[in-house]
């Protein structure tokens, strides 16, 4: 087991407002509407086994905005060399990199 896999003896969540547990993402949803329906207001649920995927997309993200910060960062050269921020903040609207597509070529 990895630690992108969820116990498989816990559940997805619970309750904080009533304490029911629920087991997956759809059963949440579920809690949501019928609490909803019942009292105007949804419940609130803390997710504390999420999914493999889950923990993945977080995993990634985190990657992504250490990426985007050593992006930033690293652009002083640019500004020690003359160019302005105003420069940059234009320039960089033309940047077309992309993770997604970075990663559906990286063995290109």
């Amino acid at each position: 087991m990895s630690r992108f896999d969820p116990d498989p003896d816990k559940p997805y969540g619970s309750c904080e407002t009533c304490g029911e547990a629920v087991a997956d993402r759809p059963a949440m949803s579920a809690h949501f509407a019928a609490t909803r329906a019942t009292s105007g207001r949804s419940h609130t649920v803390r997710v504390t086994n999420r999914t493999r995927t889950e923990r993945i997309e977080d995993a990634l993200e985190e990657l992504a905005e250490s990426a985007l910060y050593d992006f930033t960062e690293s652009t002083s050269w640019l500004t020690n060399d003359g160019v302005t921020e105003e420069e940059i903040t234009e320039a960089v609207r033309s940047v077309t990199a992309d993770f997604a597509d970075a990663w559906a070529h990286r063995d290109d």
